[in-house]
């Protein structure tokens, strides 16, 4: 341990980064009290995003006036503040996405053209990867593709994100995620029910919650998030953990740069986000919801919050569920800018007004989550798949998909496939089924090998694309399904700039709790530039084994794995020609 954490130790020179996220100096008395004072609803991070746009910002002075006035000391609220990056950025500045699949379509070249006439910061991700490069403008204007790089030359007025369309497909016998989606935009509360959104719910509440959670038991679904957690397992655990309230969270932190299903689904099918999240407070006995959803999705806010209200003015949600015994309060909250507040325990913390860092499990959010209650948290796509479940029963959807992962699993392509789009796949498909669909390279283009997963899954060469795509399947290959985004790599591609893109992602979104995650990826980023390449391998290799054995959540412990295989596939084109490795 003494000789790889010297890997780490050595590290010399602070390596290119927009921020660097240093640990809060908090004492747990000042969080303790900061945590009692301000979990009232709509407190929490809500409320500080109230506070400081109702004044004037993060200026000393003002960081001064709201610790008094939360009564908290002034270092506990800027170790809040530093941690999020939106506190840190001008609301008016345009985002350029640098996300995988932007990378790839030359955001690195874009940005920086743009900033010699427009006054903007760098993003991971806003969702459009099948449209990429992608740009948002602080009014909330999209650009995409050409659109985008004509902007550098100011010869596009631009689209509105509203007037998007996601191509979509379904591979499955039937479609489950995307069967209203398919049929058009179902936004509103009208569109939503005559797609019949809400039966599911009315069925369910003429029976029992112990009734719902058994079906859903049965069904064999697993959480869509990543880790394919049985969602039946969840919410036992959390309707048999003592103490209330119970809460749930819907996860719509999305930031796989690749992934785009779960915006697609809270900007055109929020409803139905909505009736699986009542499905599952009925089910675990939970008075409270909360839907998380990342700043980088203004319009999926925006949608979410509309979709909120309506269902509170048709009685859906508030004191009687559609006339029902259930009494059920939810609320939107924005994220202010982190990646790995995708992570569940990081989620929980941002929504509390905490630093969105991992918290140490056990206890896991069943038992001890937001507020230190029984949380049961699911992704959106997690959650769409309820209804259809509560509908047709267990029996029906585990008719789908193999005998270790039932139902159906939306895969997100990126615009380096001919045909890029969200495409809905039956469990037991082939990988390579899936890619013939999407065209394989866009224009023709050999495709080198793809992503799948994001930064935190697997890069996988031709000669695996015939795997299974089953969590049991891909598990025994090695092989992390992650959220299902996939970009194509096509031949030539810089895997050196790929490889550094990697690095400083994990630099720029470590959360910065724990040293083999926050130094590691600095000191992997030197290593790679160091002039003297004398077994640089080794202490690669050395240095992703140290971050996957020591890092406390999947972001440090996942992230070396694609970049191992990076290296030790493509070292011949990632190091200078003629370096020793």
């Amino acid at each position: 341990m003494a000789a790889n954490s010297s890997i780490i130790a050595d590290f010399e020179g602070q390596p290119p980064s927009s921020a660097t996220r240093w640990p809060a100096r908090n004492s747990m008395g000042a969080e303790r009290r900061y945590r009692e004072t301000h979990h009232a609803k709509g407190s929490g991070l809500s409320h500080l995003q109230e506070l400081i746009s109702a004044g004037e910002g993060t200026e000393p002075a003002e960081v001064r006036r709201l610790a008094g006035e939360m009564q908290i000391p002034e270092a506990t609220l800027r170790g809040v503040l530093s941690f999020y990056t939106d506190f840190e950025r001008k609301s008016t500045a345009t985002r350029v996405c640098q996300g995988t699949s932007c990378k790839l379509a030359g955001s690195s070249a874009l940005g920086a053209s743009l900033r010699s006439n427009h006054e903007c910061h760098d993003t991971y991700c806003l969702g459009y990867c099948h449209r990429s490069p992608a740009v948002l403008s602080s009014e909330g204007e999209l650009f995409t593709g050409n659109d985008a790089r004509a902007l550098a030359n100011g010869t596009f007025s631009g689209i509105h994100a509203e007037d998007d369309s996601t191509p979509l497909r379904c591979l499955a016998r039937e479609p489950i995620v995307l069967r209203n989606v398919l049929k058009g935009h179902v936004r509103d509360l009208a569109a939503a029910r005559a797609q019949g959104v809400y039966e599911a719910l009315a069925k369910a509440l003429r029976g029992t919650p112990q009734e719902l959670l058994d079906t859903v038991e049965q069904s064999g679904q697993r959480g869509r998030g990543g880790a394919g957690f049985l969602t039946g397992a969840k919410w036992r655990s959390c309707a048999n953990a003592p103490g209330q309230p119970r809460y749930v969270a819907v996860n719509g932190d999305e930031g796989d740069p690749g992934s785009f299903v779960d915006r697609v689904l809270m900007e055109d099918d929020p409803h139905s986000v909505i009736e699986g999240l009542i499905l599952c407070a009925y089910a675990v006995g939970a008075s409270e919801g909360v839907i998380f959803i990342r700043s980088e999705y203004p319009r999926a806010n925006a949608v979410m919050r509309q979709a909120v209200a309506e269902a509170y003015e048709n009685g859906i949600l508030g004191k009687s569920v559609l006339g029902s015994d259930l009494a059920l309060e939810v609320s939107v909250r924005t994220g202010m800018g982190s990646y790995v507040c995708g992570e569940e325990t990081a989620m929980l913390n941002a929504i509390e007004g905490w630093r969105g860092e991992v918290r140490i499990r056990p206890p896991f959010p069943a038992h001890a989550g937001l507020n230190g209650k029984p949380t049961v948290v699911n992704n959106v796509e997690t959650l769409v798949n309820i209804p259809y479940i509560a509908e047709r029963g267990a029996d029906k959807y585990s008719a789908f998909g193999t005998a270790r992962s039932k139902g159906t699993k939306v895969f997100s392509l990126n615009h380096g496939f001919a045909r890029p789009g969200l495409v809905e796949v039956e469990f037991g498909l082939t990988l390579l089924e899936v890619m013939e669909e999407a065209g394989q390279g866009a224009g023709g283009q050999r495709l080198e090998a793809v992503i799948l997963g994001g930064p935190m899954g697997s890069i996988l060469l031709p000669q695996e694309w015939g795997v299974q795509v089953c969590y049991g399947r891909m598990g025994e290959a090695g092989i992390q399904l992650g959220h299902g985004g996939l970009v194509a790599i096509p031949e030539g591609a810089d895997f050196r700039a790929l490889l550094e893109h990697w690095l400083e992602f994990m630099m720029e979104e470590s959360c910065g709790k724990c040293v083999p995650c926050r130094l590691g990826s600095k000191r992997a980023w030197r290593l790679l530039h160091q002039e003297a390449p004398t077994g640089r391998l080794q202490k690669l290799n050395r240095l992703f084994d140290l971050m996957e054995a020591g890092s406390l959540c999947a972001f440090g412990q996942s992230m070396p794995r694609p970049m191992r295989k990076l290296v030790e596939k493509f070292g011949d084109r990632i190091f200078a020609p003629g370096g020793r490795l």
